[in-house]
């Protein structure tokens, strides 16, 4: 005669009741319907990449500036939608490098990127890092990217005095 096994261990043989299938069946349905749409929507990701893309580039203004002891221009186009890093002052569109581009670490390509669609910059403008690593002029800057002209996808911020960008 067989001995009956134990509660425990006739569970663990049987496997997952239909209860717990259907209920994981609907969390799942649940989560992907909020979660998916988050990732299809490109223009978001976009967005936000572009704007730590921007930020990035303005660190590395300052800090290229520190390193060669020169001064780093940093240049936005409102109008053309691009956002350079030069040696020298430049057109604000920066459609020219004038000869002194700062290139990109690595691909010794022009430091310029262009917003994706449907972003923008609030604002045009055009400021340098000196040898210290303080904007110039000594004022505070604060540079907002928007997207679909109406939504702050982030404002990117430019203290005075030390250049610490955030």
């Amino acid at each position: 005669m067989r001995t009956p096994m134990p509660f425990a261990k006739r569970r663990a043989i049987q496997g997952f009741t239909m209860v717990e299938l259907i209920l994981v069946l609907v969390v799942f349905g649940i989560l992907s319907a909020i979660a998916l749409p988050r990732f299809s929507d490109r223009v978001d990701f976009d967005a936000r990449g572009f704007f730590d893309q921007t930020q990035n580039m303005i660190r590395y203004a300052q800090k290229t500036a520190i390193a060669q002891r020169r001064p780093v221009w940093v240049q936005l186009s409102q109008a053309d939608g691009v956002i350079c890093l030069t040696y020298v002052q430049v057109n604000v569109n920066c459609q020219s490098d004038a000869g002194a581009p700062v290139l990109v670490p690595g691909e010794q390509i022009w430091y310029r990127r262009a917003v994706p669609a449907d972003v923008n910059f609030g604002i045009t403008t055009l400021f340098s890092f000196n040898a210290l690593g303080q904007p110039n002029p000594n004022t505070a800057k604060e540079l907002t990217l928007f997207q679909n002209g109406t939504i702050a996808v982030g404002t990117i911020r430019v203290e005075a005095e030390t250049g610490y960008v955030h």
